[in-house]
């Protein structure tokens, strides 16, 4: 088959599309936590709550991420053109009055990836999603830096999500990759993952019985949105703190 040139193929993508994608430069960084907690020397903290270690150095190429969270007015239009289901929080199957720049939530894997392949694109693996967060920073905990306020992100509340992109992007021009609703990315959940696998541009396993989300939400702890930290739900969740973007 042939393979398109990449002007074609990025001219393929509904304007609306092309517009808000950020380019995410080939390139190593650090994958994991670098930093040691109090409980690392104990046998009090669970395995799987130390499945961002080891750190280790990742080669990527370039690739595309959406600088913003797919809002509930892009999943409109997809469900508009596919008919498939709305998010259950829709009253009369319509973007509430008000919402429409919310990130969508309600949605699970199998929406999600069904979005993203409408519109020519698709879920950001792990890897990706960690080497878009970080920005460039090595070693750090946030998206900006290693401390995070309430003016950097939406996070520790109980009042649900806001407006997409309303906080300061990194320093790759994405916005809300700590907070706001975490995120779906392509990957099965390993709790070993970063201890095995390839150190270019990695997968995770094959199967599963999880997926991998990331970037934490408007009701998690500062803990829980550091651009290491590792969540897990199966396919099929659907909750109020649960979205995605799209990578190409």
């Amino acid at each position: 088959m042939a393979i398109l040139p990449r002007t074609i193929l990025l001219f393929a993508l509904p304007l609306w599309a092309q517009d808000d994608m950020a380019v995410i430069p080939a390139g190593s960084f650090t994958m994991g936590r670098v930093k040691s907690t109090s409980d690392d020397k104990t046998n009090m903290r669970p395995h799987v709550l130390l499945d961002d270690r080891p750190v280790r150095a990742v080669q990527m190429p370039e690739f595309r991420l959406d600088r913003r969270e797919t809002t509930q007015a892009d999943y409109a239009r997809f469900a508009a053109a596919t008919g498939r289901a709305v998010p259950r929080h829709w009253p009369g199957g319509k973007v509430p009055a008000g919402t429409e720049q919310y990130p969508v939530y309600n949605v699970d894997w199998h929406d999600a990836a069904a979005y993203c392949a409408w519109a020519g694109k698709r879920l950001p693996t792990e890897a990706e999603w960690e080497r878009a967060a970080r920005g460039g920073l090595e070693g750090k905990d946030y998206p900006n830096g290693d401390k995070l306020a309430a003016a950097d992100a939406l996070f520790n509340v109980q009042t649900g999500p806001g407006p997409v992109g309303r906080f300061a992007p990194n320093a790759f021009g994405l916005h809300d990759m700590a907070g706001s609703v975490a995120e779906w990315t392509a990957d099965w959940f390993d709790r070993d993952y970063y201890g095995s696998g390839e150190d270019t541009n990695p997968r995770g396993p094959r199967t599963g019985q999880y997926r991998v989300i990331r970037g934490g939400a408007w009701s998690d702890q500062a803990r829980r949105v550091t651009v290491f930290y590792r969540n897990w739900v199966r396919d099929t969740q659907k909750t109020p703190n649960l979205g995605f973007r799209c990578a190409r």
